[in-house]
């Protein structure tokens, strides 16, 4: 084959997606894409005379570089990835349980705390669907006027339109809560102000409650009909991970909701990399409708930012009333999404199309799915060492930690308390703190090119099987690709 045979072979299949994004006007956002064809196509004209084995293995070693490597900085974590286009799955893993100390694979159990509302908020468009529930209606409309007080349609209210409050906590700050006192506090919520956007557990918590025979329904679309066999509240199965001392719960709502009998939604699910790329697959087929897709991924104003009522723009202040930033409307029902506009949100990742979502929990769980180019990812992380830490992956402006597992040389040690990290000397003393932040943004962008590589690669692969004329090499390629269905050290 030719030099320029193999370049005709890349630049074909680079720039047939760029041609496209130029063609949307939406090549801007996508400037990390076109970084990485230009580095890509350097890397394979690089290996133009090597054996397509070579050029695999080359590719499968950058993405365990990029994505194994980063799970030894916690203590446990496992990836899954589905490319429909190319038919490649990969789940990649480190570390081990916590409980018992097994290795962790693709199918041990992670507690996903918020990535729950994304359950709840699939469970709802279903019954909606199905005529069994109604979104448009007011929430205080359902359960014989439980929530007299919101009078206000359930879309928006699980689209976070609305600041909600309840008149007293809903966990164990104020001591042991009764069945009695959790349910007369949830029927006092109130709305405090309209389009806020506030993140809040309470919308879901009040969402799951209104659903019919959520429970039920429950299994039947995700146990049964989805084939999501790992994905439960229930915990007495499997192989757990990400869990605290005694196996609770992470979430204290959900822990006290759990005591009574109630399966919350907002947090509370435990599921695996695979069960996540599975519901990707039945989302990808159709499980939903394509209106109850883009239902989900339009936020309740179909506006970039939020405005004052004399138009102009709403700025966030801190409490001494300092400017902190202007307020993005980029969460859907229960997801944060791609904004047509190219607005960005700190889940979502650049690459993705402009019909993606995204979801996130606090135990260092995350998703995304582009239904439209048929790619997915997740990262489910255990991040927990003991009651009071948390050990997570940092990389911000104001420090980066090499290794969050362990005590460094020099008994440097990383601490998360609350939404603030410290970096604390072998004595104790802090020596650095910065705002909480999850698995990094870094990561998961570095998995979503590695899969938009593995397409490139695959098809630049093939062809060159087929202009060689060697169906037994085209043979090999595809094996060697089916082989890639799980990838993992352990």
């Amino acid at each position: 084959m030719t030099e320029q045979e193999y370049l005709g072979i890349i630049t074909e299949e680079e720039y047939k997606l760029i041609a496209e994004l130029i063609k949307n006007g939406k090549l801007k956002e996508y400037r990390y894409l076109v970084d990485m064809f230009d580095e890509e196509k350097s890397d394979l004209l690089s290996m133009m005379n090597r054996g397509s084995n070579e050029i695999y293995d080359y590719i499968i070693a950058d993405y365990l570089k990029n994505v194994k490597g980063i799970s030894m900085l916690v203590p446990g974590l496992s990836t899954g990835m589905k490319d429909v286009k190319s038919g490649v799955s990969i789940y990649t893993y480190d570390g081990k349980t916590k409980k018992n100390g097994q290795n962790i694979d693709e199918e041990t159990r992670f507690d996903l705390a918020s990535c729950t509302k994304l359950f709840t908020t699939i469970e709802a468009l279903k019954l909606a669907e199905e005529g069994k529930f109604s979104l448009e209606k007011n929430v205080s409309d359902y359960k014989n006027g439980k929530y007299s007080e919101l009078r206000i349609p359930v879309e928006q209210m699980a689209k976070f339109y609305y600041e909600l409050r309840t008149d007293g906590r809903l966990d164990e700050k104020d001591g042991k809560l009764s069945l009695e006192e959790l349910q007369r506090r949830l029927s006092s919520t109130k709305l405090i102000k309209d389009k806020t956007f506030i993140y809040s557990d309470i919308p879901f918590i009040i969402l799951k409650d209104l659903l019919p025979e959520s429970d039920e329904y429950f299994k039947k679309y995700f146990n049964d009909e989805m084939g999501l066999l790992q994905t439960s509240y229930d915990r007495s199965f499997g192989v757990l991970t990400g869990m605290r001392v005694g196996e609770d719960i992470n979430d204290p709502k959900a822990r006290v909701m759990e005591r009574y009998g109630l399966y919350p939604g907002h947090a509370g699910i435990f599921s695996t990399s695979k069960d996540l790329v599975k519901l990707f697959e039945k989302l990808n087929n159709g499980f939903l409708s394509h209106k109850s897709i883009i239902n989900m991924v339009t936020p309740a104003l179909d506006t970039p930012i939020l405005f004052n009522s004399d138009g102009t723009i709403y700025f966030k202040k801190n409490k001494d009333g300092i400017v902190t930033g202007i307020q993005n409307v980029n969460r859907g029902m229960g997801v944060y999404y791609k904004h047509p506009e190219g607005i960005r949100c700190n889940e979502m990742v650049d690459a993705m199309g402009n019909e993606s979502f995204s979801i996130a929990g606090f135990t260092g769980t995350w998703a995304t799915f582009d239904l439209q180019n048929g790619i997915t990812a997740n990262i489910l992380g255990n991040p927990f060492s003991d009651e009071t830490e948390r050990e997570v992956v940092i990389d911000n402006t104001k420090f980066k930690i090499v290794d969050c597992g362990n005590y460094f040389a020099d008994g440097t040690k990383l601490k998360v308390a609350g939404k603030i990290s410290k970096v604390l000397d072998k004595d104790g003393n802090v020596v650095n703190s910065a705002p909480f932040t999850r698995i990094t943004n870094t990561l998961k962008e570095s998995q979503i090119y590695t899969l938009l590589k593995l397409r490139l690669a695959k098809n630049v692969l093939m062809r060159k099987a087929q202009l060689e004329m060697n169906v037994a090499l085209a043979d090999d390629v595809r094996n060697n690709f089916e082989k890639s269905k799980v990838v993992g050290g352990r």
